[in-house]
């Protein structure tokens, strides 16, 4: 078995991103890893909206940064309630391109990533999915 020391977990509004703070609490307190939770501003995400919204592109990106600070917040907070190493930031870009980049940059052993089913998952979130199991430097964990 590999030794866990880092685990990169992408964080985001999702309950598969809860179910995936939660397996990386788990490894990170039976295992003593640092737990490198990141929040990836999608620039697909935020053109979407502002081209289907009535949002600017700068009030759409400003949002999503928000929200993803007050996700960030949260998996913090459970975290060290539950005894885990944890540090938080975000990136902007595209989650597919940032977390290999990450992933290696930091020198993780294991990213893990929330997904839903295919049958309820939008074709955005199993690009990312399919593009890191690809890319990433290291094990990929996939959390339905």
């Amino acid at each position: 078995m590999i030794a866990l020391h880092k685990i990169l977990l992408h964080v985001d509004a999702t309950l598969e991103s809860q179910r995936a703070l939660r397996s990386a609490i788990f490894l990170s307190t039976t295992t003593g890893a640092t737990i490198i939770a990141v929040h990836v501003v999608n620039k697909h995400v935020v053109a979407q909206l502002a081209r289907h919204g009535t949002q600017t592109l700068a009030d759409v990106e400003i949002e999503i940064e928000e929200n993803g600070w007050r996700y960030l917040y949260a998996a913090e907070e459970e975290a060290k309630n539950a005894g885990a190493h944890i540090v938080i930031m975000q990136e902007q870009g595209y989650p597919e391109e940032i977390l290999p980049r990450l992933a290696t940059e930091y020198q993780a052993e294991l990213v893990i990533v929330g997904l839903a089913p295919r049958s309820r998952s939008d074709a955005t979130r199993v690009h990312i999915a399919d593009q890191l199991i690809e890319h990433a430097p290291c094990a990929v964990l996939v959390v339905k």
